[in-house]
């Protein structure tokens, strides 16, 4: 396809409006963010606030706690267990001190500084605990309360010396929709399906689809929950081990998690420890019998009502640190390392606890242990950073944001993307993955926000492969798939399945954006051990062009602007990859004509 900007099919033939960025989750938009940080100024916060993070075996750690405005602190401890009991008040303890006070300048008060140590603990331990403060009253207060239930939050530290796997350091993830990618037999699509229907993908199509994967260069499969649900989507599961018969069979699984360690991919599921369906039988049977065994793995008011996930009555919200819940999960977890499967990406992971997900790490490294864990965390930095230790790492919905606000809806310049990309890079340890990605299931996809240029697309995979993280591509970005109408609508719902259009196959895919890919993907697995290297700019201009050093003899240039940029290249440096065929590498100066971008190195 030429690169003259084509437009995908759009409702009434007309460029219909494209909305901003909307993260699906609690930080989705700055007055949420505001509540947040309002809420966490309050009462008695830890966070999980640890140094180290990530403890070695032998390793003291000191925990830190924040006493905000309405707290009055006169003693604060931390009450653990290393032997599998929950922590309660009366558990082993250790006090902490009172170390200082610090301005909230949001909340517009005084919050109080505590802190003190855990003992450290042998290898293999993992340690159990709950902050809690004494009211100068006699009254106890525990850290990080939910607001609902008043009960304190369940945090644990492993001391072991496990890291991230090596294969997920290199990894080019592929995030497969099931029931949207392939039918699988050759069979065709469902006809005149809704996009909140049921399309007939299955595990057999993907399957019928891994020499085409295999071709692409990806190592890693991502597969949308296959577990049996009511929806289309699945993330609201009625059984945790079986699948679900739209899509096939364990048998089928099996299959499919084999051929693909043939082709040499990985695969992981997509898995969710915060909510069930309100057809799964554990919530049936707590919901009309209080005795039930169950009773205690959700959320039940007064008046009969039930948590939910952000209120959707049909997904019923677990308590995944309930001893039963917790086992259910991280049973269904290795049951399905058992058969095969390679790890997890886990959905909306900051719901459950820091305590639960140490729990699932530890047993699920036990059964597998070149397994990973790659949390759905949209949050701020310091709390996707205290997951070190608990998970291999979490979702760059951060990078994300900055990434289409500067190749998409150009609301930064690149002066502006670098500064936050090199902080970004330096604030995350080296043993905690960030996965890469331009559009997921629940946003508008990255060719819709820009009308179906597929030259900005490539700019921005062109940048995104080139971070020391490991890249997702979402199933059909690489050969055009869009969609037809914006995730807003003007009565003001968002139905997120517009961006979960059907997988193109044979002539309707873009064969150019194809070939970049195959050839991007190909250069990424040649050099990803050079992708770790200081960044440092070379070029900025305010108009769009963007050129950095990555290491000593690495050159990314990236032009968004409608004039060529010129920069000195590496010294011997050969070009490496372009997006356009008019990039030009001469006298050891390269040229970028408009939109266009290219590696040297």
């Amino acid at each position: 396809m030429a690169n003259d900007a084509p437009k995908v099919p759009l409702e009434n033939d007309t460029l219909a409006e494209v909305t901003s960025d909307f993260i699906f989750g609690t930080m989705a938009t700055d007055e949420l963010r505001l509540a947040a940080l309002r809420e966490r100024g309050r009462g008695l916060r830890h966070d999980g606030a640890i140094t180290p993070r990530d403890p070695q075996p032998g390793e003291p750690v000191t925990i830190a706690v924040m006493a905000g405005e309405d707290v009055s602190a006169a003693r604060v401890w931390v009450s653990y267990t290393t032997d599998g009991r929950e922590p309660g008040e009366d558990s082993e303890a250790v006090a902490l001190a009172r170390t200082g006070t610090a301005w909230d300048t949001l909340g517009w008060g005084y919050r109080e500084r505590w802190a003190g140590p855990l003992p450290a603990q042998p290898e293999g331990t993992l340690l159990r605990y709950r902050v809690w403060a004494r009211t100068p009253a006699g009254e106890t207060v525990g850290a990080d309360r939910d607001p609902e239930t008043g009960e304190p939050a369940h945090f644990a530290v492993a001391f072991d010396r496990e890291t991230v796997p090596a294969w997920l350091r290199e990894a080019v993830i592929y995030q497969i929709f099931v029931d949207r990618f392939a039918p699988g037999d050759g069979g065709p699509w469902r006809p005149d399906q809704p996009l909140d229907g049921f399309w007939g993908g299955t595990l057999r199509g993907v399957i019928d689809a891994l020499p085409y994967l295999s071709d692409l260069g990806v190592t890693c499969l991502w597969l949308s929950p296959i577990f049996p649900s009511p929806t289309h989507h699945g993330y609201d599961a009625t059984d945790y081990v079986t699948i679900e018969p739209r899509l096939g069979t364990e048998d089928d699984l099996v299959a499919l998690i084999e051929a693909a360690h043939h082709h040499g991919m990985r695969v992981l599921l997509d898995f969710v420890a915060n909510h069930v369906s309100n057809e799964h039988p554990a919530f049936l049977r707590a919901r009309h019998d209080p005795d039930a065994p169950e009773r205690s793995w959700f959320t039940f008011r007064p008046d009969g009502a039930y948590r939910a996930f952000f209120d959707v009555a049909t997904m019923p919200q677990l308590d995944p640190d309930d001893p039963g819940a917790r086992a259910m999960l991280i049973e269904a977890a290795r049951y399905w390392l058992d058969r095969g499967v390679d790890g997890f990406r886990l959905d909306y992971a900051n719901g459950p606890s820091h305590a639960f997900w140490a729990a699932f790490r530890r047993a699920t490294r036990a059964v597998a242990p070149a397994s990973a864990t790659i949390g759905e965390v949209v949050e701020s930095a310091v709390v996707q950073r205290s997951y070190e230790g608990r998970l291999d790492g979490t979702l760059d919905f951060l990078l994300l944001q900055q990434l289409r606000a500067f190749l998409a809806f150009e609301r930064i310049d690149p002066a502006a993307f670098h500064r936050f990309l090199t902080r970004h890079l330096a604030f995350f340890p080296a043993d905690f993955l960030l996965p890469s990605f331009l559009d997921n299931h629940d946003m508008n996809r990255f060719l819709w926000v820009v009308r179906g240029d597929t030259r900005r697309l490539k700019l921005a995979a062109l940048l995104q492969f080139t971070l020391p993280g490991p890249p997702i591509i979402y199933y059909g970005t690489e050969v055009g798939v869009s969609q037809g109408h914006d995730l807003q609508y003007p009565d003001g719902s968002r139905r997120p399945e517009e961006s979960r259009t059907p997988m193109r196959w044979g002539e309707e895919q873009d064969a150019d954006l194809l070939a970049f890919y195959r050839r991007l993907i190909a250069w990424r697995r040649a050099n990803v051990g050079r992708l770790g290297g200081e960044r440092s700019l070379r070029l900025a201009t305010p108009e769009g062009g963007y050129v950095s050093l990555i290491g000593s003899d690495l050159l990314l240039a990236i032009n968004r602007s409608d004039a060529p940029i010129e920069v000195a290249a590496p010294k011997g440096g050969t070009l490496a990859l372009a997006t356009d065929e008019r990039v030009r590498l001469a006298s050891g100066i390269l040229t970028v004509p408009p939109n266009a971008g290219a590696i040297v190195g």
